[in-house]
């Protein structure tokens, strides 16, 4: 499967994407800043849908100038409605990306290797 956007599986619990890297892909005409807030009038949740993250940009390295912005790691479930609303070619591209995706997440196979990572960090943890 063609990597259309980036799967971050940091959290073996929750595969998320960029909501940047979404809204760039999507080629959506307004600013992410605008974009994202409106997005979350659907009733998405902090915390449960998506998280957000501040990033440290350098604006010029000779004077130290840095301006911070903010992104955030969506769920495929959310990403995937986010698509649906767009209803354009690319938000059916990446819809079908995400179904895709989560079919992959829920093979036995993808199940059992997240199981065992799990595992492994929890007894980990207890030996620590």
């Amino acid at each position: 499967m063609n990597e259309l956007i980036k799967i971050n599986n940091d959290d073996p619990e929750r595969p998320t994407v960029s909501g940047r890297e979404l809204h760039e892909f999507l080629e959506v005409g307004t600013k992410y800043q605008d974009w994202f807030p409106r997005m979350c009038e659907y009733g998405f949740e902090e915390g449960k849908d998506f998280i957000p993250i501040k990033i440290e940009n350098v604006l010029s390295q000779k004077r130290e100038r840095t301006y911070s912005t903010t992104d955030h790691q969506i769920t495929v479930p959310m990403a995937k409605e986010l698509c649906m609303i767009q209803r354009n070619e690319r938000g059916k591209q990446a819809r079908q990306y995400f179904i895709a995706v989560e079919e992959e997440w829920n093979s036995p196979d993808a199940i059992m290797q997240r199981a065992l990572r799990i595992a492994d960090a929890r007894v980990a943890k207890l030996h620590s």
